[in-house]
């Protein structure tokens, strides 16, 4: 087993996206995405060789496979994943909210404007977090427990994962 420092090589290319569904008869769905300038996580795995990773595509996204879902990355030698920080949220900030009518998604939009999403659990309308995914796209920076960057990664046009080379 050996732990590794995965985080993103260029800024903004982090986001977080959270569904909300109502429960009971409620038939609402709220969506937040937010974008991030960095993002780093702690890996760990079964054995002593770096993350394998598997690109696949953002859900909403452009088509590529070019991204990964840190929370939901465990195939291969990944052991373990472990949120370090994401930095400087609200780089783009969307809300998309299905299922109600106008006069409700007005009022959800204007609670978000002054609210976390993560209070939407606590109001009376009966609101929970369905889903949440932390994605991150190349390339990707790995580094070993010493610190020492050890690959950087990203996708080919397959997505397939390649070693990344700065254009000089």
């Amino acid at each position: 087993m050996a732990q590794w420092t995965v985080s993103t090589h260029y800024k903004k290319s982090v986001q977080e996206v959270e569904t909300y569904t109502q429960r009971g008869d409620g038939k609402g769905r709220v969506t937040v995405t937010n974008g991030f300038r960095w993002g780093s996580w702690e890996v760990t795995t079964t054995d002593d060789n770096p993350p394998e990773f598997e690109f696949t595509e953002v859900p909403g996204g452009d088509g590529k496979k070019d991204s990964i879902d840190m929370l939901n990355c465990y195939e291969n030698n990944i052991e373990n994943v472990e949120l370090l920080s994401m930095d400087d949220g609200g780089c783009w900030y969307d809300v998309e909210v299905e299922g109600l009518d106008e006069e409700a998604e007005a009022e959800i939009r204007e609670f978000l404007e002054e609210n976390s999403p993560y209070e939407l659990e606590e109001r009376d309308d009966r609101w929970m977090q369905d889903d949440s995914a932390w994605w991150i796209w190349g390339p990707i920076e790995i580094q070993n427990e010493a610190g020492e960057t050890v690959r950087i990664i990203c996708a080919d046009a397959d997505g397939n994962v390649i070693d990344y080379e700065d254009e000089e």
